[in-house]
């Protein structure tokens, strides 16, 4: 019984995390159709932010870290990506790159590379169902649900949202309803950024914080928003649920390096196998529309 209790924790916890990283390289790459190589190195900001503002209320903390992320978003979107889309997949994909390498190696000459922690707000311990667990973890992974939640009725239930996705789906129908393209594009990628930074401040004091912690970050981001299918954000917290059961599982039976590599590999094979994502339909052979109408008598 303690050992699944374990288990089931351990998955609660990576799955809030890795829960806002597919909802925010959600909205980015399925959305907007850019593959946001930097996603990692948006995390690490916000676990760097925490790390620089130490001494500062941890809320407070928090809440300029996500107005790091919207400023670093909406500067991103309108100096690199805006001039890129015409030009495809490619170029905001090496934009990206870039954008990627000029975060870690400004945090490289600003911290340096040796590990730096963050103290976490809440201390101790909890009892659950005769396991001990810290304490701030099961906080962390609430508030990161919530976080969750609160979006999703946002880009579902809200103009705001609608505006965003009618954006999406057609630019110049869009602009002839009023709404404006840039605009909402902008703030569909500052708001992406900005729940990255968020997922980093949020996970800071259970990381070492340094300059590499993005790299680990994108795979299994990009690997939920695969298994989800890029463009459906509740498809991509389905994805990240996955890809937590599927990394505690490889933890616990193999070393951490081991466990890392099957599951980059199998990132790979995905991509190989689907480029495009799962598709969760069900066969032709399970609808009813599959089955051949009977041919009425009399007819040729």
């Amino acid at each position: 019984m303690a050992d699944l209790v374990s288990f089931a924790l351990s998955v609660g916890s990576l799955f809030g995390f890795y829960a806002l990283l597919a909802l925010s390289l959600g909205m980015i790459f399925g959305q907007l159709g850019v593959v946001n190589v930097a996603h990692g190195e948006f995390v690490m900001i916000g676990a760097f932010t925490m790390y620089a503002l130490e001494g500062v209320p941890f809320l407070l903390r928090v809440a300029v870290a996500v107005g790091v992320g919207l400023v670093l978003g909406a500067v991103t979107e309108r100096l690199v990506l805006s001039k890129l889309y015409a030009r495809g997949f490619l170029a905001t994909l090496l934009a990206m790159w870039g954008v990627a390498i000029v975060l870690r190696q400004g945090a490289d000459a600003l911290f340096g590379s040796t590990p730096a922690s963050v103290a976490a707000p809440i201390e101790g311990t909890v009892d659950v169902l005769g396991v001990t667990y810290p304490a701030y973890r099961l906080v962390a992974t609430a508030g990161c649900l919530v976080v969750v939640a609160v979006m999703l009725l946002v880009v579902y239930r809200t103009s705001f949202g609608l505006k965003v996705r009618a954006t999406v789906d057609n630019r110049e129908m869009a602009s002839l309803l009023g709404i404006p393209p840039a605009a909402m594009m902008t703030g569909g990628f500052a708001i992406g950024t900005a729940i990255a930074v968020l997922a980093g401040a949020i996970q800071s004091p259970t990381l070492g914080v340094t300059p590499q912690i993005g790299a680990a970050m994108l795979a299994p981001a990009f690997f939920a928003v695969l298994i989800g299918r890029p463009g459906s954000l509740p498809g991509s917290i389905l994805g990240a649920l996955v890809v937590a059961l599927l990394s505690t599982l490889l933890r616990d039976n193999l070393t951490e390096t081991v466990a890392q590599f099957v599951l980059f590999a199998l990132l790979i094979a995905l991509i190989a196998i689907r480029p495009n994502g799962l598709t969760w339909r069900r066969p032709p052979w399970l609808t009813r529309s599959s089955i051949p109408a009977a041919v009425p008598a009399g007819t040729a």
